[in-house]
């Protein structure tokens, strides 16, 4: 019981984050500052976006990766999205019976000072159903330190 407690008191700072969803390894993640400039694949953590708080606590932050940064090309096509050409899986229209937000058809570039976060997992509530997030909106940078699928 006392092992629990200090678990979950550790748990909940700032520096390090477990990781229940999915999309990502299960596990510790430490948290660190964001590198500058952000590369593709660094995973990083943010508040859960308003349009997708019915369907995940906005109390659990988000642990996802970098799929895409500013310049590159990401599709919505035939419910499929696919960063530049690399295909990222279905777009999902619903979760847990509650509708998704979802992408238009179509092409777009990431703007300047955005990302687009993406797992190859099906289930990943990423970018695909809130799109871009500014780098400004992104709290830190996560590393493993301790992960199982």
């Amino acid at each position: 019981m006392l092992g629990g407690l200090v678990l979950a008191a550790v748990l909940s700072t700032r520096w390090v984050r477990l990781n229940v969803s999915g999309s990502l390894p299960y596990g510790l993640y430490r948290l660190v500052p964001l590198p500058q400039p952000l590369p593709r694949g660094t995973v990083v953590l943010l508040p859960v976006p308003a349009s997708v708080q019915h369907v995940w606590s906005r109390w659990t932050p988000l642990l996802k990766p970098v799929a895409a940064v500013a310049g590159d090309t990401v599709c919505s096509t035939a419910g499929q999205l696919w960063i530049n050409g690399k295909d990222y899986g279905p777009i999902l229209r619903d979760a847990y019976g509650h509708p998704l937000p979802h992408m238009p058809q179509g092409c777009f570039v990431v703007p300047e000072g955005e990302v687009f976060l993406a797992s190859h997992v099906r289930h990943s509530l990423d970018s695909r159903y809130f799109s871009c997030v500014r780098i400004g909106e992104l709290t830190a940078q996560a590393l493993p330190v301790l992960t199982w699928h």
